[in-house]
């Protein structure tokens, strides 16, 4: 397996750091690590730089930055997400024969958190960690629907609406009115409009008023046919409302 030399060393001084949980000067942490000392001091310049450590410019000794400390409250905050939403997904999954994603907003995309697929072999599948566009179908119609239309547009026009099918609906107006209609009905609907023989229906997660996340299921247009999409909805909306609620006691953090 390849290691960047100059990164693993970066990792090793963090992981020093914040495991010794006390100040540290250049040369403890270059005779801990056995490393040079300046090769330690400019590591430990570029992790400052980012905020990952901070100086002491009376001692000349580093502590833990803000920016390990948020980044740790987002990792906690994400596991407990994917803990609690799990279940829901695993029924979800069982009920409707299809695979199911739970994402969270992550600057302009959408990242996956956690991913259940069905037993059988024809099947839509997707790593965890995968990102995924805001114009990506029925995901960013979820999240979207969540946004003032000012927003709304403003990203649009930064990012166009991509005509990924002839389904796929590439006019503003026409987008405004469809999360219009998401907004009423509390669910989201893609027929082949971001991949052709896809459909996928997606719901909003919220904790407390905000939204948090979203929770989709998509397969082939075969299996997710007109006569079942209504059970589908139903099964998606009820798990989003499901999770929704056990979230609300996070929403302090």
């Amino acid at each position: 397996m390849y290691n960047a030399p100059i990164l693993k060393k970066a990792l090793r001084i963090l992981k020093l750091v914040v495991g010794e949980n006390r100040p540290l000067g250049v040369t403890e942490i270059a005779r801990s690590l056995a490393i040079s000392k300046s090769t330690a001091f400019g590591v430990l310049k570029s992790l400052e730089e980012e905020g990952f450590i901070v100086k002491d410019e009376s001692t000349k000794k580093y502590v833990t930055g803000t920016e390990i400390v948020e980044l740790s409250k987002k990792v906690m905050w994400t596991l407990d997400l994917a803990s609690v939403a799990r279940p829901f997904l695993e029924q979800v999954v069982e009920l409707v024969d299809e695979t199911a994603f739970l994402g969270t907003r992550d600057g302009d995309a959408v990242r996956v958190i956690d991913v259940v697929e069905p037993k059988k072999e024809l099947k839509i599948s997707g790593p965890v960690g995968a990102h995924f566009s805001l114009d990506a179908g029925v995901i960013g119609k979820v999240f979207f629907s969540a946004m003032e239309n000012e927003e709304i547009l403003s990203l649009v026009s930064k990012q166009g609406l991509p005509g990924h099918t002839e389904n796929s609906i590439t006019d503003p107006t026409l987008f405004l009115e469809e999360i219009e209609k998401v907004r009423k009905r509390g669910y989201a609907v893609d027929l082949e409009e971001y991949l052709k023989g896809m459909r996928a229906i997606g719901a909003l997660i919220y904790s407390g008023r905000f939204p948090v996340a979203a929770l989709w299921v998509v397969g082939f247009t075969s299996s997710m046919n007109d006569e079942k999409l209504p059970g589908i909805i139903n099964h998606v909306k009820y798990a989003a409302e499901a999770i929704s609620s056990r979230l609300s006691p996070f929403l302090s953090k």
